[in-house]
């Protein structure tokens, strides 16, 4: 038994290449108990799992925070040996062991990071390696009694064998990650005391959006008073000379005054009323009530709702109505200022733009384009017209095209008419391959720009990202590929 221990730099000793190299090297059996088993280590791992004759079996915590369904139908998908245990709850299952078992010799990989992306590629971390050598049989019986004790811990409580209807039943008990919506009742305080809740149709009257009262023509309710009688008591004194009231202040008692004074008081209160009425004729309409009987009923109809001698300018108060003519009304400044946005047709894409992952030492000669990209813009590719080809003993779709290659930061150029775009059925990607593209070293995060330009007819050029061109091809990458921090964008 040999035992060592590996460092893992950034894309160097990864985890991830000893997992392929295994798995390449046609391994018999292979035994994955991960704890913390994210959706990005899967898609990288995954890629080394189709069509292999490895007998798998996995044993994996799950969690609402990342395990997704689509993760456990893809394990179900190539092995019926999933176990699983819900680390939603105080306990949790942490391991991060890998176990690849060949006819003559065992290697065993015990890592200390979790099995994501970074973890297995990019993290600076520590990891042991264990190689047993089954020729020799004192090796040979250690690992027997190791493993055996492993596969004990599916027996224990917590742990449960997956198949469909067990996916489908973490996702109703939400143990994994879903994007489901559901609709969560709960009690106001009003149902809470006992009372009765409100009535939706009473709530939905009280609420209601800011666009719909603004746009909405609401009428103006008519009040008609024209039939309706008010006998209003006026007394005589008031109708033959209207007062404006103010406030008198009389420092003595009227009881007291004789009749004589009594009258010229009154009298000089009076006509001081009428100086001030006179006075105010210009400022302010007073109505004249001189003649009016008593008796006579009043039309409150006509006094309360005169009409108006000015019209309103309502003009800036209404919303602003959309129309043809309102938009065609720019202000000269503002011209500079307008950008024309045009609506992207798929069907006519002729540029695929996307920062590239680190060269893959099993396929130097060849880049991957992930398989939803070629769903998303099936007419780019042209893989319907695509002959099937047998490669390896498996069948794969292939397009012969001329493809044109550009190392821009070598300023090399070099054409390749036998290059091919190949996809094999249930890959997650596929590639464009050519021997030419072995010769040029590119790195991660570099920018590829593939160009159509014509049905069988490429050009690929790849840009380095200390470059100055990188800097406006990087701006055109706006969205992010699926499970992964790299970006791309189309034209």
């Amino acid at each position: 038994m040999q035992v060592k221990i590996i460092m893992q730099r950034e894309n160097e000793n990864t985890i991830a290449n000893a997992i392929s190299n295994c798995l390449e090297n046609n391994a018999k059996k292979a035994y994955f108990f991960i704890g913390n088993f994210k959706e990005t280590g899967y898609k990288i791992i995954e890629e080394d799992l189709i069509d292999i004759k490895t007998k798998l079996f996995f044993v994996i915590g799950i969690d609402k925070k990342t395990t997704t369904r689509s993760m456990l139908d893809g394990l179900l998908s190539y092995t019926s040996d999933v176990y699983y245990f819900s680390n939603n709850n105080i306990n949790e299952f942490a391991s991060n062991i890998c176990i690849f078992e060949y006819t003559d010799k065992v290697e065993m990989y015990v890592c200390t990071s979790n099995m994501s992306e970074s973890g297995i590629q990019t993290d600076l971390s520590l990891y042991t390696k264990v190689e047993y050598d089954l020729k020799n049989n004192e090796d040979k019986q250690l690992y027997k009694s190791q493993i055996k004790e492993l596969l004990k811990i599916v027996e224990l409580e917590g742990f449960n064998k997956l198949d469909k209807d067990g996916v489908n039943k973490l996702v109703e008990d939400k143990e994994i990650f879903s994007t489901r919506q559901y609709n969560h009742s709960v009690m106001s305080i009003s149902e809470l005391l006992g009372k009765k809740p409100q009535k939706e149709e009473s709530k939905k009257e009280l609420v209601e959006e800011p666009d719909d009262i603004l746009n909405r023509e609401v009428e103006i309710p008519k009040v008609d008073l024209s039939d309706i009688s008010i006998d209003i008591d006026i007394p005589e004194e008031e109708l033959q000379s209207p007062k404006k009231q103010e406030e008198i202040t009389i420092d003595y008692k009227e009881d007291e005054l004789p009749e004589q004074e009594k009258e010229e008081i009154s009298k000089a209160e009076d006509k001081k009323q009428e100086e001030n009425i006179e006075s105010q004729e210009d400022e302010e309409d007073i109505p004249d009530l001189d003649g009016i009987d008593p008796n006579e009923t009043l039309d409150i109809n006509d006094m309360l709702f005169s009409k108006a001698d000015l019209k309103l300018d309502i003009t800036k108060e209404k919303a602003p109505k959309k129309s043809s003519k309102r938009k065609k009304e720019v202000l000269p400044e503002d011209q500079d200022e307008l950008v024309k946005v045009k609506k992207l047709n798929l069907n006519n894409v002729s540029n695929l733009i996307f920062e590239l992952s680190s060269k893959n030492s099993k396929e130097p000669d060849a880049i991957r384009v992930p398989n939803y990209i070629k769903t998303m813009i099936p007419e780019f590719f042209g893989l319907d017209e695509a002959q099937n080809e047998e490669i390896n003993g498996t069948l794969y779709k292939v397009k012969n095209i001329d493809l044109e290659i550009v190392d821009a930061k070598n300023n090399v150029k070099l054409n390749d008419k036998k290059a091919k775009i190949t996809y094999k059925p249930r890959q997650s990607y596929l590639t464009f391959k050519s021997e030419k593209l072995s010769n040029i070293d590119y790195q991660e995060n570099d920018i590829v720009r593939i160009i159509k330009l014509s049905e069988d007819v490429y050009h690929i050029e790849i840009i380095d990202k200390d470059m100055q061109e990188y800097k406006v091809w990087s701006k055109l990458c706006n969205q992010t590929f699926r499970a992964s921090t790299k970006k791309f964008g189309m034209m």
